[in-house]
This record gives C-alpha cells, structure tokens and sequence, in this order.
C-alpha cells in the first residue's frame, strides 16, 4: 500500500507530506484547492508523461517521493527483487528539473520511466472521471470486457497473426494488381533496360568525363604550361643548374665541417626532385594536344549521361540501381503467377490461424460475458440496484469494419467480435444500451462495480478514485460511499471528493487548502481529527459559512457512517 507521499515544488504544491493508512482515505477541499495535483503528482511518480509546467515557478526542481509498504505473503515477481533487502518496502523518487527532464529512482536504484510504469501497474489502480464517460463510448466496451477476461496474452497472440495476414493481403492487392497490368508493365520495364544496357553506364563515369572535358577543352594552355615549366627546371642558367653549382660548391667545405652535411644532402634532393618534375613536365606537353574529335565524343556522352541521370534518379548510381530494379521486375513479371499462387498458398494459412484463433476469443468472450453479468449484478445489488440488469453483448463484426475475411467471418484487429453493454437498473425495464439510457448516477455506480471486479482480478494493493462523484448525490451517494468502504477492506483505497455522504465514510480525512503567502499562491494538505472532520463535511454541506445545524448533520453522517 502507500504509506507516505511527498511532494515538493510540484505546480501550486511547494511541500507537502502525507501519511496514508489502510483502509479508506479521503481528500476533500474546494474546487481549484489542489486534489487533482496531488494526483497528478503520484500519476507521475508511477510513469506518467513529464512536463516543465508542473515545476514551480521560480524553481528550478520538482520532487515527488513515495514509500509503498507491500502486503501480503508474497510480493508479486515484479517487485519481489526491487524489495529493500531484508525489508518488503519500495522507495520511488521522481526529480523533473528545466526543460521537463526527468530523473527516477527505486530504492535508490535509477530506473527508466517504462519501469516505472511497469511497477505502477503493480502497485495502483487510478480511476478518473474520464474512465466514466468512456463507459458512453461503445468501442471502450471491448476492451473492458477482454481485461476483465484477462485476455491480454491471447489478443496478442491473435494481434500478430492478424498483422501477418494483413501484410500478406496488402501483398496479394498489390500482385493482383500488378498481375493485371502485367502486359504494361513489362513493356515499360523492358523498354528502360534495353536503354540502361545500351547506356553502358560505370560507376563514376560522368566524373571522369568532366576532368578529362575540362582537359581537353584547355589542352593548348596546359601543354604550354608544361613546356615553359620544363626550360626554367632545365634551361640554360635554370634551376637545377643552379641547385648543381650550389652542391659542387659546398662539397669541399661540408668535409671541413660536418654542420654543412645536412644542407648539402637537402639541395641533392632537391635536384633529384627538380630533375624528375622535369622530365614529367616533359612527358605531360609531349602528351598534351588538341584533339576537338575526341573532345566532341566527351561532349556528346557527357550529353547523354546527364539525360539518363536525369531520367532516372539524378546519379549514375540511381540510374544503374534502376536498371537492377528492371532486371527484377521483368523476372517477377514473367514468373508472377507462379509468385501469385504461392501467395495465395501463404494467405490461406494466414486467414485460417487469424480464424483458429478468432474463434478461442469469441469463446472465451461469451464465457467471461456471462460471468461478468452474473458478477456485476452482485455488485450493482450491494450498491442499492437490487433489481439492475447488465449484460455484455456479442456480436459478430460486420464485414464494413473489416478488412480480412476468414471462413465467412469479418475479422479486425481485436478479433471477430463487437461488444456493447446493455442495462436495466428497474424491475420490468428490458435492458437497452447503456450509453443511451443509464444516468449519472447509474454511470458511477456501475463504473465502480467494474473497477472493483478488475481490482480483484488484478491484485493491487491500492485504488485510487479521482472525483468520481459527478452526478450523484443523497442516497446514491451514500451508498457509493458505503461501497467504497467495503472495498477499503481488502484494498488500500484514496479517494478526492466533493460529497460529504462519502467522506464520512473515511478511515482518515485530509483537506487540501489553496492559501496566499508572500505574495503567491500554497497548497497545502492537513489531516483531520474527529471534531476538525466534522466540520469539513458541514462545510461540504452547505458552503463557507458553517452553522450549528450543519455541524449536527454532519456529526450525524459521521455517527451513520461508522455504525
């Protein structure tokens, strides 16, 4: 269970620390005080998404910490190795600094936020007002049905042999396809590789040309060049008749003194580099002439290579990987139906495990809607519908919402069924569509039979309820209350609310207050003795102003609630 949450620089909140029980835990306060931040903040601390506005202004960290005592013989696998040696408690930090950064810890231990998530589901279930309205939302029912069921490993069994059917169908659309403009297609990929093959495209062609163009067009410049390079090397009075005297006049000094050797060995290798330019400078302008027919065949296939590349992807190495792809193309062409009945072959193995496990969903469905209509009218009894019918109906999906069909039957990504819930809460009413007839109150009440029976079926230590009053009120009320304090003993439950019929229930109360301090805005959370609950719950009775004759009602509510 939660024993001990912290919260600090967290929107409004700038400290606050609250020690949770068993039991039934209630958070009252007025609109706008801070209840939801608090849950926001444990939202977070169990891997909810991180954001830079929830740090206090002019802070520049947010810190939420909490302490989860585990109960029971046994941790599950989960969390039993996360334990604190020795110990059976779990300590997770949660630090979101600028720019929405985030830094999490287990026992001290970094984690990642899909840990953290992992964990949260572990240890908390969180029921918002949200969760209410998706019960008007037919598609939600689906779900709620296979959860309960605890269908999580079979849907995606099912989901990945869906997916391998899917892809082959949009395969076989495409080959079906390609099959029927096969005549087309192979003239077109025919026609592009005898171009490409009479191309005669190399790798890097197009640059060489371009060097050997830019060569040929100054070839008159160049082999000058070389020429006039050549007689200042090795003219008359030129530099390596130069670099020769100067060696042949250091020769006799460098053996008086060793310091000359060096300089003497460079102005030798100078001569011998000097000596080997020139005779390539020589080679290069003998070499070097004007040849306008060879520059006018670089010109025409520097022509033809642009018109290819631009044709064909901008690159030599587009236009030769097109030419691969034609080449594969008229093979897949010419041996298509051969390809098409192997796809085929494959498709129908495909439908037929997509069908095979379709119909273990379905069964296992119908079971689990029987028994969740037995259950759930239990539940809906002991919250004061003695007569409520619920029931969740099957039926097939029709083909319109499918987009595979196995053995005549309409199959989506969660299967070959469609589930809505239908109700009566009266004797004698036939149950019709619940999103259509049920009222704010029957909504609550039935959201909470539903999250009790998954609280069971999962095992979670603490539940948390998160203003999910809206629309109830008097007697509906204190029932719901009365629900949630026999739920509270066998899980840990926290509950925000605004109705005092179900804060009189609680085995502790806090009050989350809104109050200005040097020159801003505090939240901060109070527990409550017995007298101060007393006029909490006058005050969610009848306003600011509390009288005596509020406080009598609410020590009454207090006095009913606990006998």
């Amino acid at each position: 269970m939660l024993a001990e949450l912290r919260i600090r620089n967290f929107a409004i909140i700038e400290e606050a620390a609250i020690s949770f029980g068993a039991g039934l835990n209630v958070l009252s306060g007025e609109t706008g005080a801070g209840k939801t931040i608090i849950m926001n903040a444990l939202a977070l601390l169990l891997g909810g998404r991180a954001s830079p506005d929830v740090v206090r202004i002019d802070q520049k960290e947010a810190l939420v910490e909490a302490m989860f005592e585990l109960d029971g013989e046994a941790p599950p696998p989960e969390l039993a190795e996360l334990c604190a040696e020795g110990g059976r408690e779990l300590l997770i930090r949660r630090a979101i600094g600028e720019g929405g950064r985030s830094r999490a810890t287990i026992n001290d231990e970094l984690a990642t936020v899909a840990k953290l998530a992992r964990i949260g589901a572990a240890l908390v279930q969180i029921y918002g007002q949200h969760e209410q309205q998706a019960l008007l939302r037919i598609e939600a029912h689906l779900p709620i049905l296979d959860g309960y069921a605890g269908l999580e490993a079979m849907l995606a069994t099912y989901r990945e042999a869906y997916d391998r059917a899917d892809e082959i169908r949009v395969r076989l659309a495409d080959l079906e396809r390609r099959e029927r403009e096969r005549s087309q297609l192979l003239e077109l990929a025919r026609f592009q590789l005898a171009e490409l093959e009479r191309a005669g495209l190399a790798p890097g062609e197009d640059e060489e040309l371009a060097a050997a163009r830019t060569i040929l067009v100054n070839a008159v410049r160049l082999s000058t060049a070389a020429a006039e390079a050549f007689e200042l090397l090795y003219g008359d009075g030129a530099a390596l008749d130069a670099a020769g005297r100067a060696a042949n006049r250091l020769n006799e000094p460098a053996a008086l003194d060793p310091a000359l050797a060096q300089p003497l060995e460079m102005i030798a290798a100078a001569r011998a580099n000097l000596e080997e330019a020139a005779h390539t400078l020589r080679g290069y302008a003998d070499r070097i002439e004007a040849d306008p027919a060879r520059l006018e065949q670089v010109e025409t296939r520097i022509q033809e290579l642009q018109r290819i590349k631009r044709k064909y992807g901008g690159s030599i190495e587009s236009a030769l990987a097109a030419l691969d792809k034609a080449r594969a193309e008229i093979a897949e062409l010419e041996s298509i139906g051969e390809s098409k009945s192997a796809l085929d072959r494959e498709m129908a193995h495909a439908l037929a495990r997509v069908a095979e496990l379709g119909r273990e969903l379905s069964t296992r469905r119908n079971q689990a809607a029987r028994e969740l209509k037995r259950r759930m009218e239990v539940e809906l009894k002991s919250l004061g519908m003695r007569n409520a019918v619920f029931e969740a109906r099957i039926a097939e999906l029709p083909q319109s919402d499918a987009t595979l069909i196995a053995e005549d039957r309409a199959m989506g990504a969660a299967g070959c069924d469609t589930v809505e819930f239908y109700f009566s809460p009266n004797l004698g009413q036939p149950p019709m569509a619940l999103a259509r007839i049920a009222s704010g109150g029957e909504l609550s009440r039935v959201m909470l039979a539903l999250k009790r029976l998954e609280a069971q079926r999962r095992g979670v230590a603490t539940i948390i309820f998160d203003e999910v009053d809206a629309g109830i009120g008097g007697a509906v009320a204190e029932v719901v209350g009365r629900k949630l304090k026999e739920l509270a003993r066998y899980h840990q439950v926290l509950c925000i609310t605004h109705l005092p019929q179900i804060a009189a229930f609680a085995d502790r109360h806090f009050v989350v207050e809104k109050i200005q301090r040097r020159g801003a805005t505090h939240s901060r959370v109070a527990a409550l003795d017995r007298s101060q609950r007393a006029g909490e719950l006058a005050r969610m009775i009848g306003g600011a102003e509390v009288t005596d004759t509020l406080l009598r009602a609410a020590k009454e509510l207090l006095t009913r609630a606990q006998a």
